[in-house]
C-alpha cells in the first residue's frame, strides 16, 4: 500500500458562497442526522464520512465511502470499516489537497487500531493481529501482515521505551478473556503480564479491571532511572487508592479516573510555562477532587480538565499549577449537552438539539469552525456537515460548506468546472469565471477578491457577500454566478443537501 507524504503544501484556493436562504442560524443550528462522531469525524445516519481538522476547516465529505461504520484518525488520513467488513484508506493528496480512497484487501472487520511512530497496528473482529510499517518520513506503508501467536485481542495499546542503551517499542494487547499480553521486541515474543487479569480497559501502562480497581506498571525512561528493569518482564501492581473506577483516562502524563460515586480523580503530571521552558511536576498519589461531583466522562484537554456531569454541564479546571489541589475550581464551559470525545488539544461536545460544539486549540482547525484561530475559551458552534450535489451528482470539494451570516459557502473551482465554466485567478487577486450565459451567449465575470468589485460582461455589480480568505483559499459569492449559467438551487432541510440544477 503506498502513502503519499502528509505534509500540508501552501496552495491557493478558490471556493464560492451560495445564498438559499437561513438553513442555520446560530445555536439554533440542528446537526440531526449524526449517527457516530469522534474528535476530528462523524458518521452520518446514511453512511456517509465527514472530516475536519488540518487543511479540512469544516466538515468535509469523503466522497468514495459508504456505509460507514467505523473510523480510526491519522494526520490528515484514516483507516475506516464498512459494514461490510471491508476496510479503506482516505488520505489528502497533498498537492491537491483532494481526498484520495483506496481499500486495505488485507484487512477485513478491523476494530481497534494505534499507530505508533512507524508501526501501525490493526486488531480485527476474529481477534487476529496486523501489523504494517511506514518509511520515515511517512511517505509509504508496507501492506498489512498477520501477527503470528497471538489471538483473542479485542483491544491494543502501546508506547516506546529507552533504557538509555538501547530502544524500543513495546505493545500491549487486551485479549477478549480480560488478560493482557505484551511484546517490546517486534513481536519476536509474546508474554502475559503478571497480574493483569479481568481488565476491561487499557491506559498505556494502566489497566481497570473488572471490580474497579486500577493497575499500573513502569514505563522505562532512560531518564528515570528508578523506573529500568528488565524489559522482558512486566508485573504490574494495583493502586491502592483507587477503587470502583468505571472510566479511565491517560495522555501520557496526566490520568484522570471516574469511581462508582461520580466523582473525579487526578494523579500524574501538572505543567507551567510553555514551549522550551515547560515544567512538569509529578504527583503519584490520586486527588479526589471536591469542587466537582455527578462526573460521567472526562478527558485531558491541553492544560486542562474537561467533565461532563449527569446534567449536561461541561466544566474544566487548568492544569497549569506546580500541584493540584482537591478543591480546584472546575468553570462552567457549557450546558445541555448530552456526550463529548477529547482530542488532546481539543473537544469536541454533542449537545441535546444533535448539534456538536468544539472547545479548545483550533490551530489547526480541530474545532470545524472553518477557522484557524489558534484557540477558543468559549465552546463554538461546528459547521453543520452539508453535502452538494450537480444534476443529482454529489459534488467532491477539497473542504466542505462553510456558513457565515445564513450563507451556505461552497468551492467553486471543481463546480464550475463540472457545470462547464472556466475559473481563473491571477496574481492580483482578481478571479475570473468565464462560460456560456442562460441565454447561450458568452459570459465573463470577473471579481476582485480583496475589494469585491464585479462585473458582469462587463457591467458593474454589487455584491452582497464580500470575499474571504480562509488558510489561503479565497471564498466568493455563488448564487449570482450560478444564475447567470443558468442554474437553480434548491436547500433540503431535510437531507441537509444543496441541490444544483443545469440542464
Amino acid at each position: 500500500m503506498k502513502k503519499r507524504n502528509l505534509l500540508v503544501s501552501l496552495i491557493m484556493g478558490l471556493t464560492a458562497v451560495l445564498s438559499i436562504g437561513n438553513p442555520e442560524t446560530g445555536s439554533a443550528a440542528s446537526a440531526s442526522g449524526i449517527a457516530s462522531y469522534g474528535a476530528n469525524d462523524l458518521i452520518k445516519d446514511d453512511g456517509s464520512l465527514w472530516v475536519w481538522g488540518d487543511t479540512k476547516s469544516v466538515p468535509t465529505q469523503v466522497q468514495g465511502l459508504s456505509d460507514v461504520q467505523a473510523s480510526f484518525p491519522l494526520w490528515n488520513s484514516a483507516l475506516v470499516t464498512a459494514r461490510d467488513g471491508s476496510v479503506w484508506n482516505w488520505e489528502t493528496n497533498a498537492r491537491t489537497l483532494e481526498i484520495e480512497v483506496t481499500p486495505i484487501a488485507e484487512l477485513t472487520n478491523m476494530t481497534d487500531f494505534l499507530s505508533l511512530e512507524s508501526r501501525r497496528v490493526a486488531i480485527t473482529g476474529e481477534g487476529k493481529v496486523f501489523i504494517a510499517v511506514t518509511t520515515p518520513d511517512g511517505a509509504e506503508t508496507t501492506s498489512f501482515s498477520p501477527v503470528p501467536g497471538i489471538d483473542q485481542v479485542a483491544a491494543v495499546s502501546g508506547y516506546s521505551e529507552s533504557n538509555g542503551q538501547s530502544y524500543w517499542r513495546r505493545f500491549l494487547f487486551l485479549k477478549t478473556d480480560g488478560t493482557v499480553w505484551t511484546t517490546f521486541d517486534e513481536f519476536a515474543t509474546l508474554t502475559p503480564v503478571a497480574s493483569l487479569t479481568d481488565i476491561t480497559q487499557l491506559e498505556q501502562n494502566y489497566a481497570l479491571r473488572k471490580d474497579g480497581s486500577v493497575w499500573t506498571w513502569p514505563i522505562q525512561n532512560s531518564y528515570q532511572p528508578e523506573t529500568l528493569g528488565d524489559a522482558s518482564k512486566l508485573t504490574a501492581t494495583r493502586m491502592p487508592a483507587l477503587s470502583s473506577v468505571s472510566i479511565l483516562r491517560n495522555n501520557g502524563r496526566t490520568r484522570l479516573a471516574i469511581d462508582g460515586q461520580s466523582r473525579l480523580w487526578f494523579w500524574g503530571s501538572t505543567v507551567t510555562g510553555y514551549s522550551d521552558g515547560t515544567t512538569y511536576a509529578d504527583q503519584p498519589v490520586p486527588v479526589l477532587f471536591s469542587g466537582i461531583s455527578k462526573v460521567t466522562d472526562t478527558y485531558i484537554v491541553e492544560h486542562s480538565i474537561v467533565a461532563l456531569t449527569s446534567d449536561g454541564k461541561v466544566y474544566a479546571a487548568s492544569t497549569e499549577t506546580t500541584r493540584m489541589s482537591p478543591d480546584a475550581p472546575f468553570t462552567l464551559l457549557t450546558s445541555d449537552v448530552q456526550s463529548m470525545k477529547g482530542g488532546g488539544r481539543h473537544i469536541i461536545m454533542q449537545k441535546k438539539d444533535g448539534t456538536l460544539w468544539g472547545w479548545g486549540v483550533n490551530k489547526n482547525a480541530q474545532l470545524g469552525y472553518g477557522t484557524y484561530e489558534f484557540s477558543y475559551k468559549n465552546p463554538v458552534l461546528m459547521q453543520k456537515p452539508i453535502s452538494v450535489t450537480l444534476n443529482g451528482e454529489s459534488v467532491a470539494f477539497t473542504n466542505g460548506v462553510i456558513t457565515r451570516n445564513g450563507q451556505n459557502f461552497i468551492p467553486l473551482r471543481s463546480l464550475f468546472s463540472k457545470m462547464g465554466a472556466t475559473v481563473g485567478y491571477s496574481m492580483d487577486k482578481i478571479a475570473t469565471i468565464t462560460g456560456t450565459g442562460k441565454d447561450k451567449s458568452p459570459l465573463t465575470i470577473v471579481i476582485n477578491t480583496v475589494s469585491g468589485a464585479t462585473t458582469v460582461n462587463g457591467k458593474s455589480i454589487t455584491l452582497l457577500t464580500p470575499p474571504f480568505v480562509v488558510n489561503g483559499a479565497v471564498y466568493l459569492p455563488l448564487r449570482f454566478i450560478s444564475e447567470q449559467l443558468g442554474a437553480t438551487v434548491e436547500w433540503l432541510p431535510q437531507e441537509s443537501r444543496i441541490a444544483i440544477s443545469l440542464k
